[in-house]
């Protein structure tokens, strides 16, 4: 599912992100992890995007927090109010650019730090998923032992696990379960 030029990239750096609190390990605990991170998302930064600062790495922990709210929030009126308040605390506003030679909409704190950067940026990725599908779309993996979000892009919105790990896990746990109790 194509979200638009805008949002799909912007998006999915939300879910990367949410998905970085791992239970075990902080897949960003550090400035080096995160500046790879942020490498994989070159192409969605400014050109005047200076590196990150470990201001940068503990505002993106609690960003990071903010969007899994708007992941698991129980109805749009509290997914966009966390949406809104983001965009509000990172001073976002919108701008024409022509960096990849057609003109569209950025919604970003120019000249900025790379923390409200990504808060811009995410929320607005967000934003048009919640203005195109709604929140339905907005999931969290139902596996036991995983707590990462996803954006359901199948037709029917049907989509309960973040990956077909988590799905092929669980599976062969509830046959294992059924062989144990009829053998």
């Amino acid at each position: 599912m194509n979200f638009s030029h805008y949002s799909d990239q912007p998006a999915q750096l939300a879910v990367d992100l949410v998905n970085t609190d791992e239970e075990k390990r902080d897949e960003i605990g550090t400035l080096a992890e995160l500046e790879v991170f942020l490498a994989r998302y070159a192409a969605l930064r400014p050109a005047d995007a200076g590196a990150a600062s470990e201001s940068d790495l503990r505002r993106l922990h609690a960003l990071r927090d903010k969007l899994r709210q708007v992941f698991e929030a129980p109805d749009e009126a509290t997914a966009v109010g966390h949406l809104n308040d983001i965009l509000a605390e990172n001073q976002s506003v919108a701008r024409l650019s022509l960096h990849d030679g057609d003109p569209h909409l950025h919604f970003e704190p120019v000249g900025s730090s790379t923390s409200s950067w990504v808060a811009a940026m995410t929320a607005m990725g967000l934003a048009g998923v919640v203005v195109e599908h709604g929140i339905s779309r907005f999931g969290s993996c139902q596996a036991s032992n995983c707590r990462d979000v996803f954006i359901d892009t199948t037709r029917n919105r049907s989509r309960t696990h973040c990956c077909t790990t988590c799905s092929t896990r669980e599976a062969v746990a509830a046959y294992r379960k059924r062989q144990a109790v009829h053998p």
